[in-house]
Parts: structure tokens; C-alpha cells; sequence
């Protein structure tokens, strides 16, 4: 019988359908066409969000999480359970893992010892990565998420997946990409990012550029939003209990987290919040100083804006918590791990490597990376 993984599902938070399935409120009323798309209508809250085909969704994810954890070991890759033990090894002498739950056993393709250290907070970015398809102008979107505090890699997916997966899925270019928002003046920017959300034929319908595979080439480019679900449930599962979660300024990552963490926010026991930065100098140690509050996009959003010297930031919490929080917020473990991305030969020469080459890479890279850290005297 097929997992369920919840998609369709209301994503206000403060709503009392926050996370829960089109079977189990009374209030949901589907499919509604208002906004131009078809649309889960929740009444409680007003909320329109984007419905998916979600058997077409399940069908993927499930195999997608059934591969990561036959890789990995770090769960079953039957019911998913975190709760594992050593179960010997295999006649070349390679660890095989056991479930607790299940008794399923398997031995990962790659052996991590070590246990994995549960971080504080949750920090992923995106980033728009060439490789060669039909022409060298393809564009891969990353998914990469780290342990804010300690700075180590925790997942790197790409929009690129080996799997079958059905038509609805599949990322369509229409030709024309949302534009760089590159305004030198850091709350414009964030304004021009919200009306951008606004002008989408759907708020999670992102256009970032041309992503055609060579012809016959195995595989095939999810939608964006949808290879952020699957991002964020395999971080789910290892990490169920984080309630603090920064992710850079796209709608679509904020749907994606709350929908999978949404036991957490439902009770108000977590915290989402966005942050836009501009840094000019990454030397200044100076502390965070408070300049002013600003409100932003069809939401009104209250976004903080933040100085420290020649840098600025700003903050904007998506689901109330502590808002003594923000001084300390930052996007700091991924701006170091992408300056030492593009110090990579191996990555940037990736306009002449395949899309799932690119995302193997990427992936091996985040290992080098993260044996750095744990090599490094001090820091990341």
C-alpha cells in the first residue's frame, strides 16, 4: 500500500488545517479555480493554496526516500523508521543495518559511520547551477541545507531526478524567466521578490531558466516545489524535532517546510523565517544593530531590517517564536560552502557535465566539504 505523504493540505500558519489532508477537514472545498489555477479552498483561513496530483507525488517520493535510504542508512527504506541497529555484515564484509520497526534489512551503499549530530537549526538556500543538456544554457535548481550553527552540509538535492515520476511533476520552461533581482538597495529587493511571487500563474510556479536533458538521456526535471517537498521530507525524517528553520526568500521553501514539519507549527512549537542579506564584508565582526521594521508583498509580511557595518540584512518571521532570534539569524553556512563551491574545478566546469552527473557531484562535493569541517582546528 502507498505511504501517504501530505501535498494538498492548507499552509496558513495559525490555521487549524495547517497540514492536515483534504480528508480530514470539513472545510476544505476542491478543486476551486479563483485565482486561475485549481486550488485547495480552505474556509477557515481564506487560503488558496496550488493543488498537486497526489498520487503522481506519492508514487515519486516514495521511491525517492526508499533510494536515499538504501544509499544512505540512515533509515528503512520500507517504513522509514530513523530507529536502526548493526545487523553484521554480508559475506564481503560490508555492514548490513536492520530496522527496529519493521526488521527490514539491508546494507547501505555508502558506510557513514558515525552518528548523525542533530542540529539547532535548519538553514537551505537555492542555487541555479549550469550543465549540458541540449545546450550548455540548461540550468539545474539546487536545494542545499545546513546545520546553521555548526555549518556542516545536512542534504544537497537538485531538480533532477532518475526516477519515474508522472506528467504533472515534470518542470515545463515556458521561455521567459523571472528576472535577477538585483536592486542595490536590499528592501526594494525584497519588495520586487514578493511582487514577483504575485505575477506567477501559480505561487509556486517558478520559471529560473531552460532545463532540457540531452535527447534520450535517462531522467527527467521535476518542478522546482516539488523537489523542495522531497528535499524537506528526507530532512523530516532525520530531523523531526528542529523547530528553528531560515530559509532565503522563496515562497515555495516556505510551503514545503511547513507542511512537512506542521505537527510542530500546528502546536506553535516552531519557527520559520526568512532572510534576505547583502553582504559586503564578511571580515566585520561588529554585533547586529535594529534599524527598522518594514511591510512587504500581498501578505504584509513584517520584515526587520538589520546593519552591521557595510552589511545588511533583513529578517521576517512566517510563524511567530521568538523574535530575539533575528539578531542572531544568518545565512552564513551557505554563503562559506558556495565560496568554497566555486573554488571547485570539479563543479565549475559543470556546463560541460549531464544534469545527474552535476548532482553527484554536488553531492560527493558536500562530503569533501563536510570532512573539512571535521578535519578544520577550529570553525567552519
Amino acid at each position: 500500500m502507498l505511504t501517504l505523504f501530505t501535498i494538498n493540505t492548507c499552509k496558513s500558519f495559525g490555521c487549524r488545517n495547517l497540514g492536515l489532508p483534504i480528508s480530514a477537514s470539513a472545510d476544505y472545498n476542491w478543486p476551486d479555480f479563483r485565482l486561475g489555477f485549481p486550488a485547495l479552498h480552505c474556509r477557515a483561513c481564506g487560503s488558496y493554496p496550488p493543488l498537486f496530483d497526489e498520487q503522481q507525488f506519492n508514487e515519486w517520493l516514495s521511491v525517492y526516500l526508499r533510494t536515499y535510504a538504501s544509499e544512505n542508512g540512515h533509515f528503512c527504506p520500507e517504513c522509514f523508521c530513523q530507529k536502526t541497529i548493526c545487523y553484521g555484515h554480508n559475506p564481503r564484509g560490508t555492514q548490513r543495518v536492520q530496522c527496529r520497526m519493521c526488521r527490514k534489512v539491508w546494507t547501505p551503499k555508502q558506510q557513514k559511520p558515525g552518528k548523525i549530530v542533530l542540529p539547532e537549526r535548519i538553514e537551505t538556500v537555492a542555487l541555479i547551477v549550469p550543465f549540458q543538456g541540449n545546450s550548455t544554457e540548461q540550468k539545474l535548481y539546487v536545494l542545499l541545507s545546513f546545520d546553521a550553527v555548526r555549518g556542516n552540509v545536512l542534504h544537497v538535492s537538485t531538480n533532477f531526478t532518475q526516477h519515474d515520476m508522472g506528467e504533472t511533476l515534470r518542470y515545463r520552461w515556458r521561455g521567459i524567466a523571472e528576472p535577477d533581482l538585483l536592486h542595490s538597495d536590499i528592501v526594494q529587493r525584497v519588495d520586487m521578490r514578493e511582487a514577483q511571487f504575485l505575477h506567477r500563474s501559480q505561487f509556486d510556479e517558478i520559471q529560473y531558466g531552460s532545463a532540457v536533458l540531452k535527447r534520450n538521456a535517462k531522467g527527467a526535471m521535476l518542478r522546482p516545489v516539488i523537489a523542495a517537498h522531497g528535499h524537506f521530507r528526507v530532512l523530516n525524517i532525520l530531523f523531526p524535532e528542529v523547530r528553528i528553520h531560515i530559509i532565503s526568500h522563496e515562497s515555495f521553501l516556505r510551503g514545503a517546510v511547513i507542511t512537512v514539519w506542521a505537527d510542530l507549527f500546528r502546536q506553535r512549537e516552531g519557527e520559520l523565517w526568512f532572510i534576505e542579506e547583502e553582504i559586503n564584508d564578511s571580515n566585520i565582526y561588529l554585533p547586529w544593530e535594529f534599524q527598522r521594521t518594514t511591510q512587504h508583498g500581498w501578505w504584509q509580511g513584517q520584515w526587520q531590517l538589520w546593519a552591521q557595518g557595510k552589511n545588511r540584512k533583513m529578517v521576517c518571521p512566517l510563524t511567530g517564536g521568538d523574535r530575539g532570534n533575528a539578531k542572531t539569524l544568518s545565512l552564513t553556512a551557505s554563503r562559506y560552502f558556495i565560496h568554497w563551491l566555486y573554488q571547485q574545478p570539479k563543479f565549475t566546469h559543470s556546463t560541460q557535465l549531464s544534469a545527474g552527473r552535476v548532482t553527484q557531484i554536488l553531492l560527493s562535493l558536500a562530503q569533501d566539504y563536510n570532512d573539512e569541517l571535521i578535519t578544520a582546528p577550529s570553525g567552519y
